[in-house]
C-alpha cells in the first residue's frame, strides 16, 4: 500500500485537507514530504478494523511511551488511521500562528506530540459526543495513563467547523497533585467533549463563509450533537490541539443534510 494513502485516506487528511495535512506531518516529524514518503507505512494490525499509518522512527522530543510493537516485533509510531466509514469527517481549517516568527517558534521548531486516538479496549475508535462531555471514558484504552500532551500545564483546544467563527478553549493539562503529572488519557477526552460541547453551545456564524458551508449548519434541521463522534485530536502547535470528528452519518453534497 502506497505511503501516499496516508495524505488520501487518513482521518488528519480528510480532516485537513491533504496539502495541509502533508505540512504537518513534515512539522511534527521535522522531515520534507519526501523524507515522509519513505518513512510512512501501512498495515494491518490484530484488533484493528482499520489500517494504520506508521513510522519506525520520530523526532527525539516524542514521549518515549507513545510507540506500538508491529508484527515483527519492531517499535512503530503511530501517525493515523484510515477513516471508518461510519460517518463524514468534519473538514476543519488547520490552524497556525499567522506570524512568521511565532510559527517557527511554536510549529516548525516546535517539539510537538503525536496524535492521539481515542482507541475502546474492544479496538473500536472514538467517542460519541455524549460520551466524551460527561467522562464515560474508563473503557479507552490506557486510559488511566498520562496523556503525552506537550509539558505545559495549559493547551488550547480549538475547532474550525465550516461557517462558523473560529473556536479556542484553554484547558488544564496538569493534574492538581503535588507533582503536577500531566492529566490521563480519559481526562484528556474529557477535556475534548466538553470543549466540542462549549462550541456547540457558543456558536458565531461566519458571515465570510463558503458556499459549501450550509452542508455544516449546526442545529434543528442540520447537525446535531448526537450526531458527532470524536475520534482523537492533533498537536497542531505548542500551545494547541484540535480535535478530529466525525459524524455517524454522511453529509450529501448539495443537498446539506446529515
Amino acid at each position: 500500500m502506497s505511503s501516499i494513502t496516508l495524505l488520501v485516506d487518513g482521518y488528519i487528511s480528510q480532516s485537513f485537507r491533504s496539502k495541509d495535512a502533508e505540512g504537518y506531518f513534515c512539522h511534527l516529524l521535522k522531515t520534507n514530504s519526501s523524507g515522509l514518503k519513505q518513512s510512512c507505512q501501512a498495515l494491518m494490525m490484530p484488533g484493528c478494523s482499520d489500517v494504520l499509518f506508521v513510522v519506525k522512527t520520530v523526532p527525539n522530543a516524542i514521549s518515549p511511551r507513545s510507540f506500538m510493537q508491529g508484527p515483527d516485533g519492531g517499535l512503530l509510531w503511530l501517525l493515523d488511521h484510515s477513516v471508518v466509514p461510519t460517518g463524514t469527517v468534519v473538514p476543519q481549517a488547520l490552524w497556525s500562528p499567522q506570524n512568521v516568527n511565532d510559527f517557527k517558534q511554536y510549529v516548525s521548531e516546535a517539539p510537538l506530540q503525536l496524535p492521539i486516538f481515542f482507541i475502546h479496549e474492544t479496538g473500536a475508535l472514538g467517542l460519541s459526543l455524549s460520551d466524551a462531555a460527561n467522562g464515560r471514558c474508563h473503557t479507552l484504552r490506557e486510559a488511566r495513563l498520562q496523556a503525552q500532551l506537550g509539558g505545559k500545564s495549559t493547551t488550547h483546544i480549538r475547532i474550525m467547523w465550516p461557517g462558523y467563527a473560529d473556536f479556542r478553549r484553554q484547558v488544564q493539562i496538569k493534574d492538581e497533585t503535588a507533582a503536577k503529572n500531566p492529566i490521563t488519557v480519559a481526562k484528556f477526552a474529557h477535556h475534548i467533549g466538553r470543549s466540542v460541547e462549549a462550541f456547540l453551545r457558543e456558536l458565531t456564524p461566519n458571515s465570510s463563509g463558503s458556499p459549501g458551508d450550509h452542508n455544516w449548519v449546526i442545529g434543528q434541521g442540520g447537525i446535531v450533537p448526537a450526531n458527532i463522534r470524536i475520534i482523537g485530536a492533533i498537536h497542531v502547535s505548542a500551545g494547541s490541539w484540535m480535535p478530529i470528528l466525525q459524524l455517524n452519518s454522511y453529509v450529501f453534497y448539495g443537498h446539506g443534510s446529515a
